[in-house]
C-alpha cells in the first residue's frame, strides 16, 4: 500500500521565520511567529489568527525579526512573552530607532566590537556587511553560530552580537560587556520558559 504524502514538516524547508509583536486596540502585546508577517496581520485583523486577538481588533505591527528556523523564533518568542510590558516596549523602541550611522560603514570590522575573529563568524552566517545586521536577532545568530560550528561559544560573543546589533539599529556606541545583564536576563527567560 503506498504512502500517502505527509506534509513536510514545518521549518524544514530552510526559509526563514519571524517573531513578531502586535499592539491590540485594548493596547496590550501579542507575540507570535510566522513566515508570512503581512498574510499574518490580516489573520489577525480578520479574526482567524489568535483566540487572544480575536477580541481585540485591530491590530498593527510594531515589531518583527528575523530568525533562520522555526526551533530559534519559537524560543525567541518564549523569552518575548517572559519579559513584563515594559521590557516589550523598551525592546519596541529601540528596535524603531533608525540607524543613522549605517552608511558610514563598508566594513564589519569598522563596527564598534566587532574585530577580525568576530568579523569571521558573522561571514559564516551569511552577514557579510553592516547593512546586514539591523532587524536580526543577535540570540539566533549566536544560536546559530553554535550549530553550524559544533561548539557552544563564550557568551561574551553573544554580547558582541547584541552590541553590534543594536549600534547598527541606531543605539549609541557601547563596549560589548554593557550588554552581558540583557544577555544574562534574556538567557534565564528562556530558560524558564522551556
Amino acid at each position: 500500500m503506498p504512502k500517502k504524502d505527509r506534509k513536510p514538516k514545518a521549518g524544514s524547508s530552510g526559509e526563514n521565520w519571524f517573531v513578531y509583536i502586535v499592539h491590540c486596540a485594548d493596547g496590550s502585546l501579542y507575540a507570535g511567529i510566522t513566515k508570512d508577517v503581512d498574510r499574518r496581520c490580516e489573520q489577525h485583523n480578520a479574526g482567524t489568527a489568535s483566540r487572544y486577538t480575536r477580541s481585540r481588533r485591530p491590530v498593527k505591527l510594531v515589531h518583527q525579526e528575523i530568525h533562520s528556523d522555526q526551533s530559534s523564533a519559537l524560543k525567541r518568542e518564549a523569552a518575548i512573552k517572559a519579559k513584563s510590558r515594559k521590557e516589550k516596549l523598551t525592546m519596541i523602541r529601540q528596535r524603531k530607532k533608525p540607524a543613522k550611522e549605517l552608511r558610514k560603514f563598508a566594513r564589519l570590522q569598522d563596527i564598534p566590537n566587532i574585530g577580525p575573529a568576530v568579523a569571521d563568524d558573522l561571514r559564516q552566517l551569511g552577514i557579510t556587511t553592516p547593512a546586514d545586521l539591523p532587524g536580526r536577532d543577535p540570540f539566533a545568530l549566536y544560536d546559530d553560530l553554535c550549530r553550524i560550528t559544533g561548539q557552544r561559544h563564550d557568551p561574551c560573543l553573544l554580547d558582541t552580537f547584541i552590541a553590534a546589533v543594536r549600534y547598527m539599529e541606531g543605539a549609541p556606541k557601547r563596549p560589548w560587556w554593557k550588554y552581558t545583564a540583557e544577555r544574562k536576563r534574556e538567557m534565564a527567560a528562556r530558560d524558564s520558559a522551556k
